[in-house]
């Protein structure tokens, strides 16, 4: 469990430097691709609602200080990202469709992210333009993190592998 938490920080880390030092300044149709978001709901499906909050958290964290925004604001959006898309994670099978659970999970955290981060920036009496430039920049990010979410997947189901049950837990699991 150290170990994977060692293992997130480093990805999230190295995620986040990507993210704000290349995907950011290449804006493809009008939004960049979010792989700091990709590898969060990566590693939560993998690793629960708790482990995901907590990278969410490590990720959000990150971004603000780097890009010097407001502090906290990334965390709390991250973290209630992780915590469902970890919920999301333990509630399916792992057996399922890999595709469409990296699918599905993609989505509701760029829609989640997205909306919450409205909400959280009215809250706050920022000015912003719900209008067509902000649904203009989050089709093509959704469209383009969509794209990326299942390599990343690959990539992070590689690096954090799912814990193969003992006899002895499933005998428990089946009384």
């Amino acid at each position: 469990m150290t170990l994977d938490v060692v293992k997130a920080a480093v990805v999230l880390l190295l995620a986040a430097v990507a993210q704000l030092t290349i995907l950011n300044p290449l804006e493809a149709f009008d939004g960049p691709a979010d792989l700091l978001l990709c590898v969060l709901v990566a590693i939560a499906l993998l690793r629960g609602a708790a482990f995901g909050a907590l990278a969410g958290f490590w990720a959000g964290l990150v971004i603000d200080t780097a890009a010097l925004g407001t502090l906290g604001l990334t965390s709390l959006l991250l973290v209630l990202v992780g915590y469902a898309v970890g919920w999301f994670g333990e509630s399916t099978s792992v057996r399922s469709s890999q595709l469409a659970r990296v699918g599905i999970a993609t989505v509701s955290a760029a829609v989640l992210f997205f909306v919450g981060g409205a909400l959280v920036t009215v809250l706050l009496d920022d000015p912003i333009a719900l209008g067509s430039s902000l649904v203009r920049a989050f089709v093509p990010t959704l469209l383009l993190n969509l794209l990326i979410a299942y390599p990343v997947f690959i990539v992070i189901r590689k690096l954090f592998p799912v814990p193969i049950p003992t006899a002895r837990e499933v005998v428990a699991a089946a009384e």
